[in-house]
């Protein structure tokens, strides 16, 4: 009984302790209050928000992103949701709180994406990057490639063409190191798929995996890394309807500016001048060009002005319903995209004859819980995109803009038809633009995704679960091409008596439309199996996982039987990973797969890999308060390539119509046969060895975070044509064997720096900047020994020119005489004169040394951010690339390549070329045709292909609560954002991404006009 009172003593006496302390902390106790948005400055609902180590006290944000609570100054608020990072604030003094919740669609409480699954974001060893699909709709284009440049670390892009339908980005990770093929393995849910067949707002998660341990578990389709891409699913919760619709003014960027008739009469009389050879046309003449008396025969023809619109537009619109319950959660979207090209239109013709690209896109994910332990997913995609061009390429037509000159015929002649001449018959620029007739092409794609996935927890063991996948995809492409064939004939003035137009025999009849078809087509099958394990014990935290997989992807509509046979492919992949007291990290990857494209006995190969993490900032030595967060990683592994472009090249073939000859009286034709292709059966893969040191940082709660990458690859084993077999030892060219004797190095660093904050009185900013290097260089291309060593390719950057340095032109006969003799013709004043590289006295094709860059940029960064104060924000972002050259080579940058008097010629070369009164011009004199020593690839027409673009733009408008209820809405966005704003660069002519040469299809400038509207 003693003992029993005592003990009721002792709790009486603990409880009265306890309410003494708990009425004296109520007594400090205060009311905050705050606002949670994300990095956008979305306000994020259903945030928990609580106060650490006492999760009785527990609020959540409400739509506005509001919440309020009672606290103690030496509490810290804890604020968590599913999909963000959580975050940790002490209270201190603070009574308002603006905190911005991370967003990163591919977390789920701090879970990334990695090659085949999902890992702790605080255990996770290799290179990544990842951007918000957030930051990805500010720019807005039909392609998603076009929407990553410049923002994400390890990634290089570049953007040659605007055409709609071919206006998508090269996309490369850490640079070139093949000579092949450089594109990385596209996994879209975990299938491969194109890309650029997407809408942004279809996306969850971006993810890019760079280094050997985050993409060995993909073997041999892992050496040019890898984009994963998961699409949204559906969430529980009452339906959710969000529809996003923009409106888009296009501007064509630097359209070609040619110079007009009259100059370019004035041009043709200098080039004569030069040789001592009367004027081509007399003064009088030349005013016709100019005035215009005269059009037909003194034709002026803009053009770029009569085939090019400046303007057009585009729009982008999509519809999604998303929700679900706990047994079954849904997301559907559907898209529309229209974007229409710059070609002017004959109002004549009863069809279109402008290029564009009308999109449909739809897509629907669902997730059912057939247990607490069985889950199912299905989802299904389709695309269909229906395109329109003129009867002609944008190649064919941009070609004769640079070919055909303002001189040469009238665009129309008096009767109408398109103006011709008898050289490049139905080269009328007008004419292949209106009317050549058109051509249409339709593409239809179908996906489909079967998945599941089996929690074992309490069947075997805890942490134990199954997992299965198999897809079907399948596309057709149809097009059909209407083209005809214009009348082509020379107006010659008119009749003196009568005072008829006279005409020139046609050159070429005109045809009606004709009709062509062809078709493509192809299916893939996907299927793969999974073990997973995952397990915390105490400190030890563990992760296994074991996948078969295969793929058997048909070309339905080859061109030959050995085209036809299915490409598949086959393996097994797997990852260990192991934590302990999430200090330090070790993890093994490995996939072993092949391909039915190599001889027997060579389809298959280990890639392994293995990477380490040390997270000093958990060590309890750890005491710097301003460094958050500080992790070490490293890895080292090795990964394969079978994009080698060719199949099965360990196989002879014989050509049995080769070589022909005429035998017998009558000299009849017979053909021979001869070696087709000599094989190799040694052919494999390439393979490529990587290595990588990365340190994650994140500074004042994450305020300030930074990820820092430097890498180095040594790819070995790349796919060549030999090229040191001499003519003389009989081969024909086709049938020399390829092997995998090619050797290439690739080095570089890649960073990720972000800041974002919020202020007690409502400003919120954000910045991201992120910075990429990569260089390769050359180590075995199996090239021919060169007499000199400045000639050879090896210890170069892939696709390094080598040209003649111009040491300007030459003023005098006198100066020519004293100068090296140049062997590519007759030199005169205004010619280039070239650096006698070895001395020798002569200049020839011993003196091109590697000059400048790869056209591909060695580096490329953005940076941008954004800033909002309560419901405005305004976003900037620029982007850029250095260490790139351009070539400006070809038609109307080479005046006369053709002879005297054809051709077009740019303004820039005009206003820039040489004269007796313009000795220090930068361009050569002009001659009255081809001139072998001015024509040459040399540093005279080699630009700085650098460049800084105001990338995009945006400002919002979140329209207050109070207003959108009236409306009877959830949320109401309004924006402006523009792309392609403004660019600073070296080239100026055409834009510093092009293709070397003069141009082609330009890159558009977009002013976007849009709203987001989410549904109660």
């Amino acid at each position: 009984m003693i003992r029993s009172a005592l003990l009721r003593f002792g709790g009486i006496m603990v409880l009265l302790m306890i309410a003494l302390l708990s009425s004296a902390q109520e007594g400090n106790q205060a009311q905050v209050s705050g606002r949670v948005t994300d990095d956008s400055g979305q306000p994020v609902s259903g945030v928990s928000v609580t106060v650490k180590y006492r999760s009785e006290i527990d609020v959540a944000t409400d739509d506005k992103g509001q919440f309020s609570i009672v606290v103690s100054p030496n509490d810290t608020l804890l604020f968590t949701h599913v999909g963000y990072a959580s975050q940790e604030i002490p209270v201190e003094n603070r009574i308002v709180f603006n905190v911005i919740m991370v967003t990163s669609e591919s977390m789920m409480e701090e879970i990334t994406v990695v090659g085949y699954g999902t890992q702790r974001k605080i255990t996770f060893t290799g290179a990544q990057s990842t951007i918000s699909i957030r930051e990805m709709e500010k720019t807005s284009t039909p392609s998603l490639s076009n929407a990553i440049a410049g923002k994400l670390p390890g990634i290089i892009t570049r953007q040659s063409s605007g055409e709609p339908g071919a206006d998508a980005a090269q996309v490369f990770i850490r640079g070139l190191s093949t000579f092949g093929n450089n594109a990385p393995l596209i996994l879209i849910d975990g299938v491969e798929r194109n890309m650029n067949q997407i809408n942004a707002q279809e996306i969850e998660s971006f993810t890019i995996l760079k280094d050997a341990s985050a993409t060995a578990v993909y073997g041999v389709r892992g050496a040019n890394g890898v984009i994963i891409i998961n699409t949204k699913r559906g969430t529980v919760g009452k339906p959710t309807v969000m529809f996003r619709s923009e409106a888009a003014s296009l501007t064509a960027l630097r359209l070609p500016n040619y110079i007009n008739g009259g100059e370019y009469a004035l041009l043709m009389n200098e080039a004569r001048s030069y040789q001592g050879l009367a004027p081509r046309w007399s003064d009088e003449e030349v005013n016709k060009f100019f005035e215009q008396t005269d059009p037909y025969l003194y034709p002026n023809s803009d053009w770029t002005a009569t085939v090019l619109n400046q303007k057009t537009w585009q729009t982008i619109s999509n519809l999604s319903v998303t929700g679900g319950s706990e047994i079954i959660k849904y997301y559907t979207n559907v898209g529309y995209t229209l974007q229409n090209g710059i070609y002017k239109q004959d109002p004549a013709n009863k069809y279109n004859t402008n290029a564009n690209i009308k999109r449909y896109n739809f897509r629907s994910n669902v997730d059912v819980n057939l247990s607490k332990d069985l889950t199912m997913q299905l989802g299904i995609g389709g695309i269909i995109q229906n395109g329109n061009y003129p009867g002609a390429s944008a190649d064919q037509i941009f070609n004769m803009l640079r070919v055909i000159s303002p001189i040469a015929y009238p665009v129309l002649n008096p009767d109408g038809t398109p103006g011709g001449a008898s050289t490049y018959v139905g080269g009328n620029p007008w004419g292949l633009a209106t009317q050549s007739g058109y051509s249409t092409q339709d593409h239809t794609t179908l996906q489909a995704t079967f998945g599941g996935r089996w929690d074992l927890s309490s069947l075997l063991t805890e942490g134990l679960s199954v997992r299965g996948l198999f897809s079907y995809d399948r596309y057709a492409l149809t097009s059909n091409v209407r083209a005809k064939e214009f009348e082509v004939k020379r107006y010659l003035g008119k009749d003196p008596d009568t005072g008829e137009d006279l005409y020139s025999a046609p050159y070429r009849e005109e045809k009606p439309l004709g009709y062509g078809i062809s078709n493509a087509g192809n299916r893939a099958i996907y299927m793969e199996g999974q073990v997973n394990f995952e397990r915390q014990i105490d400190a030890h935290y563990v992760t296994a996982m074991l996948l078969y997989n295969q793929r058997d992807y048909v070309d339905l509509t080859a061109g030959s039987s050995i085209l036809n046979l299915p490409f598949r492919k086959q393996g097994v992949s797997g990852r260990a990973t192991y934590s302990f007291d999430d200090r330090y990290l070790a993890e093994v990857n490995f996939g072993y797969n092949g391909s039915e494209n190599f001889p027997k006995g060579k389809r298959f190969g280990l890639f392994p890999a293995f990477s380490a993490g040390w997270v000093v900032s958990n060590e309890n030595f750890w005491n710097i308060s301003v460094i958050n967060h500080f992790k070490i990683r490293g890895s080292h592994g090795k990964v394969g390539n079978d994009q080698i472009g060719q199949r099965f090249l360990f196989l002879n073939t014989i050509n049995t119509a080769g070589q022909s000859y005429l035998f017998g009286p009558d000299q009849q034709l017979y053909y021979g046969m001869e070696e087709n292709q000599i094989g190799n059966d040694r052919i494999t893969w390439e393979r490529a060895t990587k290595n990588n040191v990365g340190i994650d940082l994140g500074l004042w709660n994450d305020r300030i975070t930074l990820q820092v990458d430097a890498f180095n690859e040594h790819r070995s084993g790349i796919l060549m044509r030999r090229s040191t077999v001499p003519d003389v030892a009989g081969f024909f060219p086709w049938s020399i064997p390829y092997a995998n004797i090619g050797v290439m190095k690739n080095k570089g660093l890649d960073a990720l720096l972000e800041m974002r904050n919020s202020t007690t009185s409502g400003w919120m900013y954000t910045f991201r900047g992120n910075f990429t290097f990569a260089k390769n260089t050359i180590v075995e291309n199996d090239e021919p020994q060169r007499r000199y060593p400045y000639l050879s390719s090896r210890g170069l950057a892939l696709n390094t020119h080598h040209v003649y340095i111009a040491e300007g032109l030459f003023a005098s006969e006198e100066e020519i005489k004293a100068w090296p003799r140049q062997t590519f013709s007759v030199t005169r004043p205004g010619d280039v004169k070239y650096r006698d590289i070895n001395g020798d006295g002569v200049i020839d094709s011993y003196d091109q040394v590697p000059v400048g860059y790869p056209r591909l940029p060695q580096m490329s960064f953005g940076f941008g951010g954004t800033i909002a104060y309560k419901w405005f924000d305004v976003s900037l972002y620029f982007t850029g690339a250095a260490q790139s050259s351009i070539f400006l080579n070809g038609y109307s940058i080479w005046p006369f390549y053709d002879g005297e008097g054809v051709n077009n010629v740019l303004r820039e070369y005009y206003d820039n070329r040489w004269t007796p009164d313009q000795p220090d011009a930068h361009y050569p004199a002009i001659d009255r045709g081809n001139n072998p020593n001015n024509f040459l690839n040399s540093t005279i027409w080699l630009r700085n292909g650098n460049y800084l673009r105001l990338r995009n733009a945006e400002i919002g408008f979140n329209v207050p609560e109070h207003l959108t209820q009236r409306l009877h809405l959830k949320e109401l966005r309004l924006f402006v954002n523009g792309m392609n704003l403004y660019t600073w660069d070296h080239v100026k002519i055409i834009d510093p991404e092009s293709n070397d040469g003069t141009g082609g299809y330009p890159l558009q400038r977009s002013v976007n006009f849009g709203l987001q509207i989410k549904f109660n």
